[in-house]
């Protein structure tokens, strides 16, 4: 092998992608245009469709930019370059290609199909392959251009993210505006979510899952295609990041147990059944997540321990030799009592670090700025709101399962990172639903919104 790992990242983002790149997006804007002048009528948060379109696009290209030329390798290249080799198989040789692109990750060799040794390495588990085959299609779309394939990323983050935002504002019809911070103007999350990432592909799953599960709660309506979406994205963030579903399906179990609890009419009805409704979602999540877990290799919860401590070693081995800015936690006491414990501590290192002292890079300056806004935000409504804080997260049912899901999810991803750069971008899903509930919070009136709604 005489190509080095810089020689192999080599890769500029030069006339040829940046004009092909603003191509795709001027077609994609034209199509985007017309679909929106098609919805407005009936949707009036589709008068913002194009600016969070833009903002992801923004956020893709800004991240491709800064992975060539700033990081100059990573994760990122090694997909697209892999990635490169497949697209290569599917056009010179299509059936082989299509061969390859059905063929799971225990039988994947490709050492007759000239990939490049350090795509091969790369090439090691079903996650990255699985990314590996949606880039290379991708890429043939993009006329193998690096630019065009993130726009392209960023386009299947918003689809799915939109979805989601726009039955929420049809729950809450007065506030698209301001749901549009969570999904669409937090600069973290726009920019780790709209690359050549598997971020990017599961923040759109979860939009996708939200949209599915509102739809059959609350709108009764496109019930068989809402659940195959399910199932298809849920597969999907299993074969990517399945510790995502150990929290997302318990969450959206919640949150439909919560829509049927308050649909049931008269209090004796209600005093028999609703036990029996907890019982039987608590029994069907154990039995979901136990099944999940038997299949999830490294992400088995048997594993956990293990896990997390290989997470710990390596994200503090890069803040050491990286010049990435790790933290510590007082304690890894994975008890039950010893994680109720940690739980302050890791939620105050997940939303609000890093401080403005413990800047590093560039990167964790936007954070850093996000995490004092959120803060302040935070703690501007416990002390506005006082007790209707609390209130309306446990009379409102979508900011009950927000919460939820964004503790516990934060929790996680907390214990395991050890490095803010890590942090940021497993914390999206987290920190997306701590924005959208605290955005409820803020807009709800508490004195009319103890509804049981």
């Amino acid at each position: 092998m005489h190509e080095s790992l810089a020689e192999y990242y080599d890769l500029r983002l030069g006339l040829y992608d940046t004009c092909l790149a603003i191509i795709f997006f001027a077609i994609i804007y034209i199509f985007a245009f017309h679909f929106k002048k098609s919805k407005i009528s009936k949707n009036p948060e589709y008068k913002y469709f194009i600016l969070g379109l833009t903002m992801k696009v923004i956020g893709g290209f800004s991240f491709a930019t800064l992975t060539v030329y700033y990081w100059k390798g990573g994760d990122t290249l090694s997909y697209y370059k892999a990635a490169t080799d497949l697209s290569n198989v599917l056009i010179s040789n299509p059936i082989r290609g299509i061969e390859l692109l059905f063929t799971s990750i225990k039988d994947f060799d490709v050492t007759r199909d000239h990939f490049h040794p350090y795509a091969v390495d790369f090439i090691n588990d079903k996650d990255v392959l699985l990314l590996v085959k949606i880039t290379s299609l991708l890429n043939i779309i993009g006329l193998y251009s690096y630019g065009t394939t993130t726009v392209l990323f960023a386009s299947i983050s918003f689809v799915g993210l939109w979805m989601a935002y726009s039955n929420l504002c049809k729950i809450y019809p007065k506030f698209s505006k301001h749901l549009l911070i969570g999904f669409f103007m937090t600069p973290s999350i726009i920019f780790w979510s709209s690359g050549v990432l598997k971020d990017t592909i599961t923040m759109s799953c979860i939009g996708w899952v939200m949209y599915s599960f509102s739809n059959i709660l609350f709108f009764k309506h496109k019930v068989i295609i809402s659940i195959l979406l399910v199932i298809i994205s849920s597969i999907i963030i299993f074969i990517l990041k399945p510790y995502i579903l150990y929290i997302l399906i318990p969450c959206m179990l919640i949150w439909t147990q919560s829509h049927l609890k308050n649909l049931i009419k008269g209090s004796f009805i209600r005093i028999v059944l609703v036990p029996i409704i907890i019982v039987l979602f608590l029994s069907l999540t154990t039995l979901i997540i136990r099944d999940i877990s038997a299949a999830a290799g490294k992400y088995d919860l048997n594993k956990v321990e293990t896990t997390l401590e290989g997470f710990r070693s390596w994200h503090g081995y890069l803040a050491k030799t990286q010049d990435q800015s790790g933290y510590t936690l007082s304690s890894t006491d994975f008890s039950p009592l010893g994680m109720i414990r940690m739980l302050p501590e890791v939620l105050n290192v997940t939303f609000f670090r890093p401080y403005l002292s413990e800047i590093r890079n560039m990167p964790t300056l936007i954070g850093a700025f996000e995490s004092v806004i959120l803060l302040l935000f935070t703690l501007y409504l416990i002390l506005t709101r006082r007790g209707g804080f609390f209130k309306l997260i446990f009379y409102n049912k979508d900011i009950r399962f927000m919460m939820i899901f964004a503790i516990s999810f934060g929790f996680i991803v907390g214990i395991s990172s050890y490095n803010f750069g890590a942090l940021s971008r497993y914390k999206m899903p987290a920190q997306m639903f701590l924005i959208l509930a605290l955005t409820l919070i803020h807009k709800l009136t508490p004195n009319k919104h103890f509804i049981k709604k």
